[in-house]
Formats: structure tokens, sequence, C-alpha cells
């Protein structure tokens, strides 16, 4: 699997050849290592366990240790890497019960108990993804061991009474969630560049398949305007309601990182030309609409309650969405610009935030990799 050579957008928009790097520099200082009360959210629980806690919500997700290990092992990390996946096996990882080989989306940060079992796939598939990229990194054989029995059990986990694959056998779609019942999908879930890793790791070329059906997926879940997805969606790419979330069939937190999906598969293997056009309308729709908003309905119109200023997160993932485009396309300049000008995300909120500043970060300075 041979990767594209990579783009440096912050120099083609022309900053300096090192901006990008005291970038990621300065958000990794202050969300790992900085003040506790205000910029960190990754702490240590022993000398050799770390983990990152959502602030706002006071819980230790699979989604942030996922994407903890990710940034670790992209920017060379090696210690808080084994730190970061110590804590993550002891403390989240069912090995036993009906989730076993599955990770817990939520554990306590008074006593990393597990407040809720079930996995969030979004976590399993940062934690696989980010295992073999450690592997090649960090020459390290027994990572990529690792992410083939977590890939091998996303793919073809035994159906028991709760709890079966992540992968739709039927559709070779992501889940929602691998507990039954959940027949739905989120957009987001979709990590189109992944599928393609996986498949090499594992010789299990289903993954391809999977990679297929998920690009004709989106095609159907992004709005033919304006490219927005829900943040969950029926398999057939209809928005989805839930009763516990009523907005979930509109665009918000979730559905920011779709474009952060496409964008570095497209930019790293030259995926389907829909990745391109899907990201084009979605920068086009944000472009028109300046000062854009967070949150809205997914045809443009507004949320059904006050949609959110544009948060760092989601300007992180449109700044990383112009991986897309052409060097000299104009609609480049101002997203990695609005990108270049933020602070790193600090207090309360910082957790999801941040998490997505500084993968926004690394995949508009080219330093996505497998």
């Amino acid at each position: 699997m041979q990767c594209l050579s990579p783009r440096d957008l912050f120099v083609e928009v022309g900053y300096g050849p090192n901006f990008a790097d005291q970038l990621i520099q300065n958000a990794f200082s202050k969300l790992f290592e900085g003040d506790a009360i205000d910029e960190r959210i990754c702490f240590d629980a022993s000398e050799d366990m770390s983990y990152i806690i959502d602030i706002g919500h006071d819980d230790i997700r699979s989604e942030g240790m996922s994407y903890g290990m990710f940034i670790a092992a992209l920017t060379g990390h090696d210690v808080l890497f084994q730190k970061l996946w110590n804590f993550a096996k002891k403390y989240l990882r069912n090995n036993s019960g009906p989730h076993q080989g599955f990770f817990s989306w939520q554990v306590s940060t008074t006593d990393f108990s597990m407040m809720d079992p079930g996995a969030a796939p979004d976590g399993e598939e940062y934690i696989a993804a980010a295992l073999l990229i450690a592997a090649k990194k960090f020459d390290r054989d027994d990572y990529k061991q690792e992410a083939i029995e977590l890939i091998n059990c996303m793919m073809d986990k035994p159906v028991n009474e709760l709890v079966g694959p992540m992968i739709d056998h039927e559709r070779m779609l992501i889940k929602f969630s691998p507990v039954l019942g959940n027949d739905f999908t989120d957009p987001s879930y979709h990590t189109f560049a992944f599928y393609r890793a996986y498949a090499e790791a594992t010789g299990d070329n289903r993954w391809l398949q999977v990679l297929d059906r998920s690009l004709e997926y989106i095609q159907k879940a992004a709005h033919p305007v304006t490219g927005l997805c829900g943040d969950y969606s029926e398999y057939d790419g209809t928005p989805k309601s839930m009763p516990w979330f009523p907005e979930s069939n509109c665009f918000s937190g979730d559905a920011w990182r779709v474009a952060l999906n496409l964008s570095v598969d497209y930019s790293l293997f030259r995926g389907h030309e829909c990745e391109k056009e899907i990201c084009t309308r979605l920068l086009n729709f944000f472009h028109s609409r300046r000062p854009y908003l967070a949150d809205y309905a997914t045809d443009g119109s507004p949320y059904p309650h006050q949609g959110r200023n544009a948060t760092p997160g989601i300007i992180a993932m449109n700044a990383a969405a112009t991986q897309v485009l052409d060097h000299d396309d104009p609609l480049m300049v101002p997203f990695v610009k609005d990108l270049a000008a933020l602070s790193v995300p600090y207090r309360f909120w910082r957790y999801y935030d941040g998490m997505l500043y500084i993968i926004g970060l690394l995949a508009t300075a080219g330093k996505i990799e497998f």
C-alpha cells in the first residue's frame, strides 16, 4: 500500500516550512503536557499508564484513548503511545463476557471502572489504525499483531446473546454499535483509508469490499447540495433521528469528521472521485455562509435549536478537507488560514475540539501516513 507524496497546505498558502511543526508541537505540549486545570487532557494513572479525559463530561472514552494513540504514533511519542495502550488494555478492553475483544466506550475517572462495557466502533477503528502506524513508526511487530487481532474481531466476532461483529455482513458497512438491534450507522465511522490499511495488514480483502460499500453509502448520505451528513443515518444514507438524540439527523459534532475521512483517503491514495466532490461541495457551502456555524440541518437550513458558532473542531476538519483540492484552488486559502489563526483549545470543552484540532493540523500538514 503506497501513500502519495504528502502536501503541506500551510506551505502552499504561504506559511513557512516549519510553521505546521510549530503549531503541532504547541498543541501537543498544551494538550498532553500543559496545565492540569485549563490545558491538558492527558494524565498519568501510573508510571506505565496514561489516559485521556473528556473534561466536559468527566469520563474516559475509547474515542479519546484512540485519538491519543493515533496522535502519539504520528508524532513519534513512543513512550506515551505505550502508556496509553497499556491503560486501554487494562481498563477499557473487555477480556471476558459478551463484549469480549471490544473496548468500553466510557470509563470512570474515579476508579477506572467501566460505566458502559459497550463499544463505539470509531474507538476500535482508530485504535487499530494507531497500532498499525505505531508498528511501522516504532518497529514493533507486536503492535501489528495486536492490531490484526482487533481488526479480525471487528469483522468476525462470534455473535452471542448481546453482541456481534462491528461490520454488518449483509451490507458490509460499519455499524453504529455491535450490540444487536443497532441496525443503523454513523457517517463519521466510515474511515475509508483505514479499511485499505486493514486489508493490507490482515490479507482479508473483505475490508476492500467494506471500502467500496462505504464509498457507495457516503454518496447517498451526503446531501446533494450542501455535502452535509447527519450525525447518524440509516444504511441507505437517510439521516436518522433517535429518541435519545432527536437532532442526530442533523449535521453536528460527529458529522464534522466525515470531511477528514474523505480527504485523508483521497489525499493519501487518490481514492474515489466522490471524495473530492463531496468535500468541495461541503467547503463551498461553508464558504458561502461565513461566519459559518457548527450545526445545521443537512440541507443547510437552521439546526432545530440555536447552532453554535464554528468551534476549533469543525474549523480543523474543514481545513483538512482542503487536501482534496488542486494546488491552485483559491478555496483552500481561507480554510487553512482559519486553522492557522486558532489558539489551542482550552478550559471546559477542550477535549473534543482539542483532539480534532491537532488531528486536523496533522492532516492539513500532510503528516498522516500508513
